[in-house]
């Protein structure tokens, strides 16, 4: 891998932590605001262009939440492969997993907020999601740079 590529991503799980965390730390009043700002948005596009349906603010923050660690496992995945360790599927989960928990023990102490089990079991989910399909791409473009470099040798 490049030189400076797996800096780049270990860089860039954590800033995506911070991120992940800066979201919970944000009192209730302000992140239903946010759910209720990006609600509407989706409502205008889905009416827009002609479908008959509604996104609930709740949709909205449970598909955040997948979302987010989606992303999270997938640069855990991408980081882990980067630098080298065996496993990097498997140990993505624990990059994935604890922030998950942090995530949910944050919102113990901001205001109009707590912790909840389920989203915590969603944002596994939307981890392992984003590792599953971040180890599918890296399966898959090693499959093809291996095969090139056969037909290199053969020729």
């Amino acid at each position: 891998m490049k030189r400076y590529a797996k800096w780049i991503l270990l860089v860039l799980l954590v800033a995506w932590c911070a991120t992940i965390w800066q979201f919970s730390l944000a009192p209730a009043e302000q992140s239903s605001g946010t759910s209720s700002q990006v609600q509407d948005f989706c409502n205008d596009v889905l009416d827009k262009v002609g479908v008959d349906a509604t996104v609930s603010a709740k949709t909205v923050r449970k598909t955040a939440h997948f979302s987010e660690f989606m992303l999270l496992g997938a640069l855990a995945v991408a980081t882990l492969f980067a630098h080298g360790f065996g496993h990097w599927l498997l140990l993505s989960p624990l990059v994935f997993a604890p922030a998950a928990m942090v995530d949910e023990c944050i919102q113990i102490f901001v205001p109009g907020r707590g912790p909840a089990i389920l989203d915590v079991l969603l944002d596994v989910a939307g981890g392992t999601f984003g590792a599953a399909v971040c180890w599918a791409l890296i399966t898959l473009l090693l499959y093809i740079k291996n095969k090139r470099e056969k037909i290199t040798k053969t020729t």
